[in-house]
């Protein structure tokens, strides 16, 4: 066994081991030989948002009564307990026999938490295919839209972000958009922000599906659409873009977007993922400050605050997806907030008993996240096991920040 890996005293059968100084956690099925899982891609995602929990702690509010809370709600995210007296309750789904917690704080943040944006991405996933699917049985069709603007290595994310967000909506409003959609019969658009970073700084860039009622030729769509976002350019920034600047594609584009669209945020060890070259996402950059890289958590902290900026009384946060007025009606999805799905339960599933607030706590103090194992167990034990690993847990306490 790798010295750095110490195995858990876990009821028989169960086998796992745990990297108290990472908080990795893997499976042995044989001498030598470790199973990559679900539970592997839940103990990546749950490092992942302990690292945005501790960079992000540092910004707090100030209430009336002179007391500091937290800023962003992923600090307190897994980890906060709604009701104290109720404690958290440990559920198993009936179909799939995964556990889960109830009763406690989920944040909602598709920007800073890989725990919440990775159930968020597979609702929007399938809202977004329900609308493909349902606009092409009608006779429509789809395209995809990229457009980005130029951005330097010394330009900070919050102005680059500022820049395209001002292209973006001079491009949807005004009288010349209406005339674009009415000459293409553009019924509706869903607009998704997307970020990267790489050795050229900052390049947030948008991925846009057009839903239009007829077929069409991309070509000319793309034309209009250039010279309008050119025009943009020269007259807020004096910028000469190149015709790369934006992209359309109709065909298959579309839907191999949407069905790819969100996945970076389910697959184990996809933050490692470059996205291109030598660029990487937002939670790319969290994933190699997980691995000590300290440069890449602070260049993670800039996005973070970028997207979502502190106001006096609420955090101001940019939005990730964005469905033009009615199209949610129209093709009859139900419209959910972010925060909603965050917390719903995923489906049936059986209560298996709870955990008092103080051995949540216990759960907490351990140099590993505990939690994972937990669910590990609960998936595929019984609660009597669960109260076992609480009653015994393998590492030393720490304190609960």
């Amino acid at each position: 066994m790798n010295e750095a890996f110490v195995a858990l005293p876990l009821p028989a059968g169960f086998g796992i081991e745990v990297d108290l100084g990472s908080g990795e956690v893997r499976r042995q099925v044989g001498p030598g030989a470790y199973e990559v899982d679900q539970f592997e891609v839940l103990a990546a995602s749950y490092l992942q948002r302990s690292a945005a929990r501790k960079l992000l702690a540092r910004f707090r509010w100030a209430k009336d009564s002179g007391a500091e809370v937290p800023a962003y709600r992923v600090v307190r995210c897994g980890v906060g307990v709604i009701d104290q007296k109720k404690g958290v309750e440990i559920y198993r789904a009936l179909q799939h026999k995964r556990a889960h917690f109830g009763g406690i704080v989920q944040c909602g943040s598709v920007w800073h938490c890989p725990v919440c944006s990775r159930k968020i991405a597979v609702r929007r996933r399938a809202e977004l295919v329900i609308a493909t699917n349902r606009a092409t049985e009608d006779g429509g069709v789809c395209g995809l839209l990229t457009c980005t603007v130029p951005h330097a290595a010394s330009e900070s994310c919050g102005l680059v972000l500022e820049r395209h967000q001002r292209l973006f909506t001079r491009l949807n409003s005004g009288k010349a958009s209406k005339l674009f959609r009415d000459r293409f019969g553009v019924f509706g658009t869903v607009r998704a922000l997307e970020f990267t970073k790489g050795l050229n700084g900052w390049h947030p860039h948008v991925h846009s599906l057009l839903f239009c009622d007829r077929p069409l030729l991309w070509e000319e769509v793309g034309n209009s659409l250039w010279t309008r976002w050119a025009s943009a350019a020269k007259k807020e920034y004096k910028w000469d873009l190149p015709r790369l600047a934006l992209d359309i594609r109709g065909g298959n584009a579309a839907g191999d977007y949407v069905g790819k669209w969100g996945m970076e945020y389910e697959v184990a060890g996809s933050f490692l993922k470059q996205a291109r070259g030598d660029s990487l996402s937002a939670f790319g950059l969290l994933g190699k400050f997980t691995e000590g890289d300290k440069a890449a958590g602070e260049a993670w902290v800039e996005y973070a605050t970028a997207v979502s900026k502190i106001g006096k009384t609420r955090i101001e946060s940019a939005r990730q997806l964005v469905w033009s007025r009615g199209l949610k009606a129209r093709f009859n999805i139900t419209d959910l907030t972010d925060e909603q799905i965050a917390e719903a339960q995923e489906e049936p599933a059986i209560l298996l008993g709870s955990l008092t607030f103080d051995q949540w706590l216990k759960v907490l103090g351990q140099p590993f996240d505990a939690r994972v194992v937990l669910l590990q167990i609960a998936s595929v034990g019984n609660f009597d096991d669960v109260l076992f690993f609480c009653s015994k847990p393998p590492g030393t306490a720490r304190e609960i920040t």
